[in-house]
Formats: C-alpha cells, structure tokens, sequence
C-alpha cells in the first residue's frame, strides 16, 4: 500500500454542471410543530425515576449465585479472561 498527499478524486463528477439546491423554508410546518402534552412525563421526572434504580438487577445475580453454587452453570475462567482482554483490547477475533 502506497501513502500519497496527493488526493485523487474518487469520483468523476463534472465540475461546469449546476448544482442542484432545494428551497428550505424557515418556519417549520404546523403538522411538525406540536404542543408539549402535560400528560407526557417530563425528562426530570423519568431521570428522577432511573436514579431511583438499582445499577445492578440483584435479583438476577442471586440467581445466578445461586446457580453458580448447585453446580448449574459451569465456568471456563481462561475463555472468560480471553473474552475481557478481546472487549477491552478493542478486537473482533
């Protein structure tokens, strides 16, 4: 593979042909524009709802302790070390 400044055109396009612009209205059309509903929640009472979250489903990692314990879920710790040092390093294979 050759590394050159000198771009060349990918395209051939001819360079004395019009262009071609649409007319863009300013004022958006009433059926775009609508009136906030009261009935939709608003964004700081649905963030206010996600901080009152937990981060982490406990639930579901008791069951998988749980599982982990009756012997259920096997674990392969060189392909789960292979698999984080895959994602953090940024590759695909």
């Amino acid at each position: 593979m050759e590394i050159s400044r000198h771009l060349k055109p990918s395209l051939n396009l001819p360079s004395d042909a019009p262009a071609q612009v649409q007319s863009v209205s300013a004022q958006p059309s009433a059926s775009s524009v609508r009136p906030a509903a009261s009935t939709e929640p608003r964004l700081d009472e649905l963030q206010s709802a996600l901080r009152s979250l937990p981060e982490v489903d406990l639930d579901k990692v008791a069951t998988l302790k749980a599982a982990l314990a009756r012997g259920e879920l096997v674990s392969d710790p060189q392909a789960l070390a292979g698999s984080m040092l895959t994602y953090h390093s940024g590759s695909d294979a």
